[in-house]
């Protein structure tokens, strides 16, 4: 998803591991620089939060950008580690790689942890740190350093400074960080009772097929008819606009025409589509929106 060639140089990974490392709440001590840096390229810190108090893990971070080459970072890579840590007072190791790590080199930190050498040793390789701007949602960040493969995977945008997340009603999958990697593969399904005075009762969010299959059975077994529509379309800023504009029109039909319980859930999912669905207009969001023809004046 992400082309890590993007980053030009070396002096630009160390940039954006900062920032990166920065996003997910680590304090830096000591940022990039020129010139010589003893074999660190980053001091970081964070607190690590005990019963009674907390007390602050520091960690030197090594930075190696290979994603040109493909090469892994290896033994002759990363030497004198034990050194290092030592000389610049941390106490983990934290390789932040665009490539992969060899398995010699894991083993290696395997076995300095294992005598004690070091307290703990992590390494953000190139699928560590896309999962986290999966889930977490760094669209900024995407966006500064990564232009052109941010206008492909379309990040989460952390509009209210969290994420919202947005689950099936049925198996609890995350569907908003699933519509990252993939299409959302999910419905938002209305349930209408046969009787009673209000036509839209209940609001679900289920994946599409076991779990709509058995929240179908569900609401047959109480007697109630459903509407769906697809949680990608709504992922359309078009469609999205439409979908809300129709609601807000059927919600002046009367006030007895959605459920209190069922508004709350409305409201919930436009705030987590709005996390996918404000961006810039594409070419396929467009010709999906005329495909179904429900321009309704709007203006294309």
């Amino acid at each position: 998803m992400i082309d890590w060639r993007e980053i030009p140089n070396a002096d630009t990974w160390e940039l954006f591991a900062r920032d990166f490392l920065a996003e997910l709440g680590f304090v830096i001590e000591i940022g990039p620089g020129r010139g010589p840096d003893a074999g660190r390229d980053l001091v970081v810190s964070e607190q690590l939060n005990g019963t009674l108090h907390t007390t602050k893990f520091t960690w030197l971070v090594s930075c190696k950008h290979f994603a040109g080459s493909g090469k892994s970072v290896g033994t002759e890579d990363e030497t004198n580690i034990t050194d290092r840590l030592e000389q610049h007072s941390s106490d983990g190791f934290l390789g932040f790689y665009s490539t992969l790590p060899s398995s010699a080199l894991i083993s290696r930190l395997q076995e300095y942890q294992q005598q004690g050498r070091l307290k703990a040793c992590t390494v953000f390789d190139a699928k560590k740190i896309e999962s986290h701007f999966i889930a977490s949602g760094f669209s900024k960040l995407a966006l500064r350093y990564f232009p052109q493969s941010y206008g492909q995977f379309r990040p989460i945008q952390r509009l209210l400074g969290e994420i919202v997340d947005l689950c099936c009603d049925e198996c609890g999958a995350n569907i908003l960080t699933r519509s990252v990697r993939d299409r959302a593969r999910a419905n938002l399904v209305w349930a209408t009772p046969m009787q009673g005075d209000i036509e839209y009762r209940e609001l679900f969010v289920v994946c599409k097929g076991q779990c709509d299959d058995r929240l179908q059975e569900k609401l047959l077994a109480r007697e109630c008819t459903s509407g769906w529509e697809e949680v990608d379309d709504l992922m359309n800023p078009l469609l999205y606009l439409k979908n809300m504009l129709t609601y807000m029109n059927q919600l002046r039909e009367g006030p007895r025409k959605v459920s209190d319980d069922a508004h709350k859930r409305m409201k919930e999912i436009y705030i987590a589509l709005a996390q996918r669905t404000l961006r810039e207009i594409t070419e396929e969001d467009t010709e999906r929106f005329k495909e179904l023809r429900i321009l309704d004046g709007l203006r294309v």
